[in-house]
């Protein structure tokens, strides 16, 4: 029984230590997530000066990316501190929603969508054509 209890000892000191682990993270986590949120939602586009206007863009630009990149690291570290892998200890959003990518179409795509860009166009050129011709006969 007392190696039982000796082996049961260091199961739960390893299993305190990995806790205590997990938890100052999600507290670092926490805290690093609340200034990133204190600081996006500080973004006031109204207050800009319209002459300053591409720098103030830009640092607000830079801002977001600071806070997505944040959020995805973090998300990564308590995705790894999770014990097998198990979703539930994570249960955080995906830093960006999935964006389709221009890579991912084929080429018969990429022509449907120049015909349609250009349709306007060539209309327009066919009315110029037939308006030209009409002026010519009359």
């Amino acid at each position: 029984m007392t190696d039982k209890l000796a082996r049961s000892l260091v199961v739960l000191e390893r299993d305190g230590y990995e806790t205590q682990k997990k938890l100052e993270q999600v507290r670092a986590t926490r805290e690093s997530f609340a200034q990133h949120l204190e600081i996006l939602e500080a973004i006031d586009p109204k207050s800009w000066n319209p002459a300053d206007l591409h720098r103030e863009l830009s640092r607000a630009l830079s801002t977001v990316d600071d806070a997505r990149a944040e959020f995805s690291q973090q998300r990564s570290r308590l995705h790894a501190l999770a014990t097998n892998g198990e979703a539930e200890d994570v249960a955080l959003p995906e830093a960006a929603p999935e964006v389709r990518g221009t890579g991912e179409r084929s080429f018969g795509q990429w022509m449907v969508i120049g015909f349609a860009v250009t349709l306007p166009l060539i209309a327009f050129g066919l009315i110029a054509l037939l308006i030209s011709y009409w002026m010519a006969k009359g």
